[in-house]
């Protein structure tokens, strides 16, 4: 039996005709915030939460070191 052990999210950049990928991460608030900085410094606005899609995705991991099921 496979078993999730951590929650992934795909992060999407709201275009007008697409969606434009930009990150799997497993928290989103924490990227933004890191994706946010990095804008602020690049002198950029800050983006808001609804620019963005987020995708819960569902990885099947097998290597022990990522699984705890292979202690």
């Amino acid at each position: 039996m496979m078993k999730h052990f951590t929650k992934l999210y795909n992060i999407y950049y709201i275009k007008v005709y697409r969606e434009e990928y930009e990150a799997t991460t497993d928290n989103f608030e924490k990227w933004l915030e890191e994706h946010n900085k990095k804008r602020v410094a690049d002198g950029n606005e800050p983006e808001k939460e609804n620019c963005f899609e987020v995708e819960e995705v569902y990885p099947i991991l097998f290597n022990k070191e990522h699984n705890n099921e292979g202690k």
